[in-house]
């Protein structure tokens, strides 16, 4: 006589994190969504846009700038390989240096070397947004920079002993999900 095993949920896709991810930003959720970009990230949605930024959302939405930055460090640092991606990345960095940590000088640096490899959908923002930034830097009178440089790209993490079932295909520099452009919008991001 065989045993019944009980039946077991399968994992969740890369849509299904996003669609938890996002509404719980929508709610105001901030620590709700920092745990479903972990838990999608830690599926295999590393290599994809997204969670990252519902990191940066979520650390926003807490009143932690530094946080986003971070998360940010680690992606481009470690799990984005597209250029392009990197890119947006770099100048969401460069923008929360500038807005949220209100040094231009620092944010500069990170503008400058994104705007080179921005993909389509944050093109429209590079001109106004460097040159608030460098109206800003000339009239700043902060002098220690607050944040490291931005990590450079090493390659991905040790991959092969995480899942892959949130692993979603997309193309270098394609736009996100346009719910979490419009997030970062909202917390005063120029990305719309």
């Amino acid at each position: 006589m065989s045993q019944l095993q009980p039946p077991t949920a399968s994992p969740p896709s890369g849509s299904a994190f996003r669609e938890q991810a996002v509404a719980r930003l929508q709610a105001g959720d901030w620590r709700g969504a920092h745990s479903w970009a972990k838990g999608w990230i830690g599926s295999g949605g590393g290599p994809h846009i997204d969670p990252w930024l519902v990191y940066v959302a979520s650390a926003l939405i807490s009143g932690k700038a530094r946080d986003a930055v971070h998360s940010i460090d680690l992606a481009i640092g470690l799990w984005l390989p597209g250029q392009q991606d990197r890119a947006a990345l770099l100048w969401l960095r460069g923008c929360i240096v500038h807005r949220q940590l209100n040094d231009p000088r620092t944010a500069l640096r990170d503008l400058l070397e994104a705007g080179l490899a921005l993909p389509a959908w944050l093109t429209n923002q590079r001109g106004v947004e460097i040159a608030a930034c460098e109206e800003a830097a000339r009239h700043s009178r902060k002098r220690v920079p607050s944040v490291k440089p931005a990590w450079s790209y090493s390659g991905q993490p040790e991959t092969r002993r995480l899942p892959d079932h949130a692993y979603e295909q997309r193309s270098d520099g394609a736009a996100p999900d346009g719910r979490l452009i419009n997030i970062l919008a909202d917390l005063g991001l120029p990305v719309a």
